[in-house]
């Protein structure tokens, strides 16, 4: 296992009030997987990405319990410095957007060689290092050539293309992936993907896929964790996820909430109200405000994680019966 998230939980704290962004979250993967993690804008998703990086703001951010456990290493134990060791080298990220991602006064050829120069621990000459660079820059699919040009000269889908360059040079072996797709177009969308899932099989990387778009992770992931309010309210296989007979009614109302090819309704089925105030989270389950299947344990108890041969899903829907581990209930899409 190559990644142990343990019971997370972040606040960003101000003088006025208390956010809690991320509440007890727990995953894990294998080397080599690509772990999905969908949910709603401001679900906690990037906060997470940026617990395991060592990025929260310091000023403002606080994890309040758990454990990062990554090869064998709790970070959040970690210096600062010794994270500066791990980031980029071992773990990488490309962040949502790529036209503020970048130094718009260095080349692109320099930004990817400044993650090589602070992590030259084999002692690469300044030669190899350009050569490198150049081998990544061709490997993402920009000309060599291209190396001395600024980001202004690029557009958005080669801007995210140089990122991802920055990300893989040290050829990392997590790489997070938050939203890489947002900002592009549909048909620059599909390329990168595909990219990210080339170099993946490539270099034998392990990826997190951060989005709000089920179609990216039916086409990417091997596993999804689908996050609420801070929540993992539903953790599975990807075929758990896309083909399973019992779900999260969250995840029931995000697959009702996506059009349909062949299907003839005319209106799309939303999920009915908004996600609840971080500084004011309801008691019971957070989901239950919103829920067509709320009953009165829900609005009152927190509800257990449910599992049955990994496929995790935390609802008051679901009983264990007699035989250990095993889920019965409604709730499939």
């Amino acid at each position: 296992m190559i990644l142990d998230i343990k019971d997370l939980s972040v606040v960003y704290q101000t003088d006025m009030e208390v956010v809690h962004a991320v509440n007890s979250i727990s995953l894990s993967m294998e080397q080599g997987e690509t772990l999905g993690l969908v949910g709603e804008t401001g679900a906690g998703k990037t906060t997470t990405a940026l617990a395991l990086m060592g990025l929260l703001p310091e000023r403002t951010a606080k994890v309040t319990k758990g454990s990062i456990w990554f090869d064998g290493t709790d970070l959040l134990s970690l210096s600062e410095r010794e994270l500066q060791r791990v980031r980029g080298d071992k773990i990488s990220m490309i962040f949502q957007d790529p036209m503020t991602a970048l130094n718009p006064v260095l080349t692109v050829g320099d930004q990817i060689a400044e993650a090589l120069l602070l992590h030259n621990v084999e002692g690469h000459s300044r030669k190899e290092i350009e050569a490198r660079v150049e081998e990544t820059l061709e490997l993402v699919g920009i000309p060599k050539e291209r190396k001395k040009d600024y980001p202004y000269q690029f557009s958005g889908g080669m801007r995210q293309r140089v990122v991802i360059a920055i990300a893989l040079v040290c050829k990392p072996d997590l790489l997070i992936a938050d939203e890489p797709t947002t900002a592009l177009d549909v048909t620059i969308q599909a390329q990168i993907l595909s990219m990210i899932c080339d170099l993946q099989r490539k270099y034998k990387t392990s990826v997190i896929m951060i989005t709000h778009d089920l179609g990216v992770v039916a086409e990417t992931c091997d596993k999804v964790g689908i996050i609420y309010a801070g929540e993992v309210v539903e953790y599975g296989t990807l075929a758990d996820i896309f083909e399973g007979d019992v779900h999260h009614p969250y995840t029931v109302g995000l697959f009702r909430s996506i059009p349909s090819l062949t299907g003839s309704a005319r209106r799309l089925s939303p999920i009915e109200g908004l996600m609840p105030d971080p500084t004011a989270l309801p008691e019971g389950c957070y989901f239950s405000p919103r829920c067509k299947q709320c009953m009165d344990i829900c609005k009152k108890q927190k509800p257990k994680v449910y599992e049955k041969n990994g496929h995790q899903i935390r609802c008051h829907l679901y009983q264990q019966t007699g035989t250990a581990g095993e889920m019965e209930g409604s709730g499939g899409r």
